[in-house]
C-alpha cells in the first residue's frame, strides 16, 4: 500500500529549531528522532562550511552554491519525473516526491521473512531499536557541515533491513524526485545482517526545466554490512542543471563482506560525490564504480577513500567519464592501508575522455601505505578520442561522427556492464545515448 506524508508548508530560511520541530511533527516522528535532529542542528551551527583551501574541496567550484538561502520543497500534485530509471520486477519500491513518500511496496513473502523497506521516519517509529542503534554511526553527524545539515532536516529517508542469511534475488528500487529549483535532503540507511544478499538501486531526477535560482541537494548513504553480507547499491543521478548536488556515502564492512557501490551521473550543475569504504573486516572486498557524461558547464567530482585496516581485504575503484563543451571533472581518490592491514590489495583506475577543446579533467590518485605486505596500483588518464580508433571505423565505411559515438559508447560500456541488474544496464545505455545526443544549446552554460 502507498503511504503519503505531506509536507503541508515549505521550510524556509536557514535551519532553525522551529524548522526541525515542524519537520519532525509533520513526519510523525518519535521524540528520540526529533532530539537526534536537534543535536544535528546544534552540530551544524557549531561547524563552518568547508574551506576553499582544504585539499578535498579546493577544486570544487562553490561559487553560486546556495549554502545559506534555500528551501525544502512543499508537497505538490506533480507526478514523479519521467526521467526516473524504470526497472520492472523489483522486490520492493519506495518513492519520494518533493519530500513526501508517494509509493511504498514490498514483496509479501520478503516482508514475512523480516525484510524491511520503509521510509526512515516510519522505521524510527516502528523499529526504534534497529534504527536508533545505527543511525549516523557510519556517517557521523559531525562528518562535516553538509552531513549535519542533512541529519537535521532530511525528508527523503529510506531504511532497508536484511535479516541474517536471507538472499533477495530481485533488486529494491528507491525513487527520489523533486521539482526543478527545489532543494532536497535525504538519508538512506542499509543494514545487512550476516550472510544476507541484496541489491538497491536509487534513481534521482527533477521535474521541469532548470531555473534561474540555484538549488541544493545532499543525500547521506550509510551501509552497515555484517560478516559475509553482500550488497550492491547503484545510484543514478539526473537532477536538473540548476541543482548543486552533494552525496556522502560511507560503508562499513565486516569479515568477508562484499560491496559494490556505483554512481552514474548525468545531471546537476555541480555534482560532488564522496564515497568512502571502511574495510575493517578481514577478507572483505569492495568495488567502487563511477560513470558520467558531462556537457555544457557541468562540474562532476568524485572524492573516494578506500580504507584498509582488516587483514586480506581488497578494493577496486573504476571511474570513467566523457566530457564535452566546457564540462569539467575531478577525481581525488585515496587508498589508505593501516599497519594492521596486511595482505591487502587496493586498485584505482580513473579515465576521462575529452570530446572538445574546452573540456577538462583532473584525476588525482593517492596511496597512503603503512603496511609492507600489500598489492596496490593506480592509473589515471585524460585525453581525446584516439584518432586511430576513428580511422579504423572510417575505413569500414562509418562516417566520422557515428564513429566517434561508437568509440565513446564502448569506452563507457566497460563500467556500465558491471552495474547490477540487466534492466539497469539497458537503461543506463539509453541514458548515455540521450546525453550524448543532447544539442549543445540545450545543455547551455551555467544557469
Amino acid at each position: 500500500m502507498g503511504h503519503t506524508l505531506a509536507l503541508d508548508q515549505r521550510l524556509t530560511i536557514t535551519p532553525s529549531r522551529d524548522a526541525v520541530e515542524l519537520l519532525a511533527a509533520t513526519l510523525d516522528e518519535p521524540a528520540w528522532l526529533r532530539d537526534h535532529r536537534l543535536t544535528a542542528l546544534a552540530t551544524f551551527e557549531s561547524l563552518d562550511w568547508p574551506a576553499a583551501d582544504e585539499e578535498e574541496w579546493r577544486r570544487t567550484p562553490m561559487d553560486g552554491v546556495p549554502l545559506e538561502n534555500w528551501a525544502l520543497p512543499q508537497e505538490e500534485d506533480a507526478p514523479l519525473p519521467a526521467a526516473l530509471v524504470p526497472l520492472g520486477g523489483e522486490a520492493g519500491l519506495l518513492s519520494h516526491s518533493n519530500g513526501s513518500t508517494t509509493t511504498q511496496e514490498l514483496d509479501e513473502a520478503l516482508a514475512a521473512q523480516g525484510v524491511l523497506l520503509l521510509p526512515l521516519s516510519q522505521a524510527a517509529r516502528e523499529y526504534e531499536g534497529l534504527v536508533r542503534a545505527h543511525l549516523n554511526t557510519v556517517v557521523p553527524i559531525g562528518y562535516d557541515r553538509l552531513t549535519a545539515l542533512s541529519a537535521a532536516l532530511w525528508s527523503q529517508g529510506l531504511f532497508c533491513y536484511l535479516p541474517r542469511g536471507l538472499t533477495v534475488e530481485r533488486p529494491f528500487l528507491h525513487y527520489l524526485g523533486k521539482r526543478a529549483g527545489a532543494s532536497a535532503l535525504g538519508h538512506t540507511l542499509v543494514m545487512a545482517e550476516a550472510g544476507s544478499t541484496a541489491t538497491l538501486i536509487e534513481s534521482c531526477a527533477s521535474n521541469g526545466a532548470p531555473t534561474s535560482a540555484p538549488s541544493l541537494t545532499h543525500h547521506t548513504i550509510e551501509l552497515a554490512l555484517d560478516n559475509a553480507a553482500q550488497v550492491q547499491l547503484a545510484r543514478i543521478q539526473q537532477w536538473d542543471l540548476s541543482t548543486n548536488a552533494f552525496l556522502t556515502a560511507r560503508a562499513r564492512l565486516g569479515r568477508d563482506a562484499n560491496l559494490l557501490l556505483a554512481s552514474v551521473d548525468f545531471g546537476a550543475r555541480l555534482s560532488k560525490e564522496r564515497l568512502e569504504i571502511d574495510l575493517s573486516g578481514s577478507g572483505s572486498h569492495a568495488d567502487l564504480l563511477g560513470l558520467f557524461v558531462g556537457r555544457g558547464a557541468q562540474h562532476i567530482e568524485h572524492n573516494t577513500r578506500q580504507n584498509h585496516s582488516g587483514v586480506g581485504g581488497s578494493s577496486d575503484l573504476l571511474i570513467k567519464g566523457a566530457l564535452d563543451d566546457q564540462a569539467a571533472a575531478v577525481q581525488y581518490g585515496v587508498i589508505k592501508i593501516l599497519p594492521e592491514g596486511q595482505k591487502t590489495a587496493g586498485f584505482q583506475t580513473m579515465r576521462n575522455l575529452l570530446l572538445s577543446e574546452g573540456a577538462s579533467a583532473d584525476p588525482i590518485p593517492v596511496l597512503e601505505i603503512e603496511a609492507d605486505d600489500v598489492q596496490c596500483s593506480h592509473a589515471a588518464a585524460v585525453g581525446p578520442v584516439d584518432p586511430d580508433h576513428i580511422f579504423y571505423l572510417q575505413s569500414r565505411g562509418i562516417p566520422p561522427e557515428p564513429a566517434e559515438r561508437m568509440v565513446v559508447q564502448g569506452f563507457l560500456e566497460i563500467v556500465a556492464q558491471r552495474l547490477p541488474d540487466q534492466h539497469l544496464r539497458e537503461a543506463v545505455a539509453h541514458l548515455i545515448d540521450a546525453k550524448l545526443d543532447t544539442p549543445k544549446a540545450a545543455e547551455g552554460t551555467e544557469p
